[in-house]
């Protein structure tokens, strides 16, 4: 990214952090691989929420999400490392492994001993990855529409990848992230920041790696798997068979109306979900 693409980057990322209603805390913390932005909202006390975005996504990502989930808990929304947004990688994150111990260290850096952990996408697979290794550090996991975890990513969405490639008009890359996200309007400040992202930021970042029946049959954590029936990402009712399956301890759902950006596409019922499931697996 340049320097003129980075300073109009984040003008239009901090406006549209601040836009994200509830008071907030701005928080950075230093690990091996660089310092991670991490935005806190909600109470002093209770159990922790921490989430992670999409690809690209940012803490903006969780906007909708955000204020009801804060209301009865601390969360905490952490930009990933080695993507856009205000962190600043200073070490390059090879495997799953490393991206393991970034995310680790961040939460021991928050002084998180054990927190209800939410991914949508990529965040997804990160903490599908954690709980390979780190599962202490996790009470339970909601994975929603995780990416290569519970079925491998579709062609047509990684051939479509090629919208974004540097030098087409951009109408063509929203109209793929159009698609991906299941109609979420990508003309909003969200969606023009993860566009931004992801035609300007260069990011070198391992391939998440494919969640093999032996990987799924380790996670011993309570899951709350939500699939879109629409995703273009993935096969949906492979994804739902798999975790169905080979979870030992899972709550799958098939939302049959939602696309890869269900959380976005249905913000009152995804927070009343995921609020119900940490609910049930509280750890006091």
């Amino acid at each position: 990214m340049s320097a003129e693409a980075q300073e109009i980057y984040l003008r239009l990322y901090d406006v549209t952090v601040m836009g994200i209603p509830g008071l907030r805390e701005s928080l950075d913390v230093s690990t091996t691989y660089g310092r991670v932005r991490v935005y806190r909202y909600g109470p002093d006390d209770g159990e922790p929420i921490v989430l992670l975005h999409g690809r690209a996504g940012t803490t903006v990502m969780w906007e909708q999400n955000i204020p009801e989930l804060a209301s009865s808990h601390p969360v905490y929304a952490i930009d990933v490392l080695g993507e856009p947004g205000r962190r600043a990688q200073t070490v390059p994150i090879r495997s799953s492994a490393e991206q393991a111990v970034w995310l680790n260290e961040t939460l021991a850096g928050l002084g998180l001993e054990k927190a209800h952990v939410a991914g949508v996408s990529g965040g997804a697979w990160l903490a599908f990855n954690l709980a390979l290794h780190a599962p202490e550090r996790i009470a339970s996991l909601a994975l929603v529409e995780p990416a290569n975890v519970f079925a491998r990513f579709a062609w047509r969405f990684l051939l479509g990848g090629f919208a974004l490639v540097p030098g087409l008009p951009d109408g063509v890359g929203t109209r793929y992230l159009q698609w991906v996200a299941g109609g979420v309007p990508i003309e909003q400040p969200a969606g023009r920041l993860v566009m931004a992202g992801l035609r300007d930021y260069r990011m070198k970042l391992p391939m998440p790696t494919y969640g093999n029946d032996d990987a799924l049959r380790r996670i011993r954590l309570p899951v709350l798997a939500l699939l879109g029936g629409r995703s273009v990402v993935h096969n949906p009712l492979e994804a739902a068979r798999r975790a169905q399956t080979l979870l030992p301890d899972n709550q799958t759902e098939l939302w049959p109306d939602a696309g890869h950006g269900l959380p976005a596409e249905f913000p009152e019922e995804f927070n009343a979900r995921l609020l119900k499931f940490v609910a049930e697996r509280s750890v006091r």
